[in-house]
Parts: C-alpha cells; sequence; structure tokens
C-alpha cells in the first residue's frame, strides 16, 4: 500500500505526461519547480527529439523548466506522442520532503497531420527527484525537482 505522498506524487507523474502529450506546457508549473533539471540519455541513433550521434549515447540536458519547455514546445509542435507509465513507480524515500522515484515508460510518437507517415515507439525509465514545494499557484504540492530519462528502447518505421 502506498503512502499519501507516493500516491500523489503518482498522480503528479501522470499529469507530467498528460500535459506534455496534450502540449499544455504551462501546466506543467502545477508539477514541477521553475528549477527542475532535465537529462535525457538516448542509446540510439534515430529520434525525433535529439539529434542523431555516430559516437555513442546522446545526451541532452536542461537547466529548468522554461528551458525545456522552449525546446520541447518547438520540436513537439509537429508531433503527437502518448507516454504510459508502467506500473506505480519504485519510490525510495530520502526525507519527509524529498522522494527518489523510478517510472518505467513505454511512449509513441508520429506526425500530427494525416494518417500516414512515419510512427515510432519507445520506452526506458524515468529516475526523479520529487520535493514538497509550492506550485505554480503557490500551494503546497509534490514538485519534481530533476528528471533523467534513459531510453532503452526505439522502433521506427515509415
Amino acid at each position: 500500500m502506498s503512502s499519501p505522498a507516493e500516491s500523489r506524487i503518482q498522480s503528479q507523474k501522470l499529469r507530467y505526461c498528460r500535459y506534455a502529450d496534450t502540449q499544455q506546457f504551462p501546466l506543467l508549473t502545477s508539477v514541477m519547480l521553475p528549477t527542475c533539471t532535465f537529462t535525457f540519455i538516448d542509446y540510439f541513433t534515430s529520434s525525433p527529439i535529439v539529434e542523431p550521434s555516430p559516437s555513442g549515447p546522446m545526451t541532452l540536458g536542461f537547466d529548468s523548466l522554461a528551458s525545456w519547455t522552449a525546446y520541447f514546445s518547438e520540436k513537439f509542435k509537429a508531433l503527437q506522442t502518448m507516454h504510459l507509465i508502467s506500473g506505480t513507480g519504485e519510490f525510495t524515500k530520502i526525507s519527509e520532503d524529498e522522494y527518489e522515484v523510478i517510472f518505467a515508460v513505454i511512449y509513441h510518437a508520429a506526425p500530427k497531420e494525416g494518417e500516414t507517415g512515419w510512427q515510432g515507439a519507445g520506452g526506458g525509465h524515468y529516475h526523479e527527484r520529487w520535493v514538497r514545494g509550492k506550485n505554480g499557484k503557490g500551494e503546497e504540492d509534490w514538485l519534481m525537482k530533476s528528471l533523467r530519462f534513459e531510453r532503452l528502447y526505439w522502433k521506427y518505421v515509415e
């Protein structure tokens, strides 16, 4: 049985996915700290999100919610995505006000326009830190402090 904090963090994670998939980026202030940091590690050379790298894993990083939003609002403009969180996550309590959580995710991506074209499916793990803090409305809540996504799976078809 999960604690109230774990249940709330799980709900917040689902909101993060929905806001990203529906491109409601301004609502992310209810889920993440403005100072949230992001690291994406991509082990594949084809991706609609990062540029290919023949030299190995590609790392993409952002030092704030604003910089993440600026990048992904542009990248997602022509895409439709769907993120599916698998299970309830693996929770490690760091303190009364902080948790480390690992979520497994599967996602789909394709162009927004038309019923034909490329389609991709991928998956991996989100490694996150969640802390108690004030959301964009000034209300106390559980907010994401950092996110590291390691993509372990990617299939792309035309």
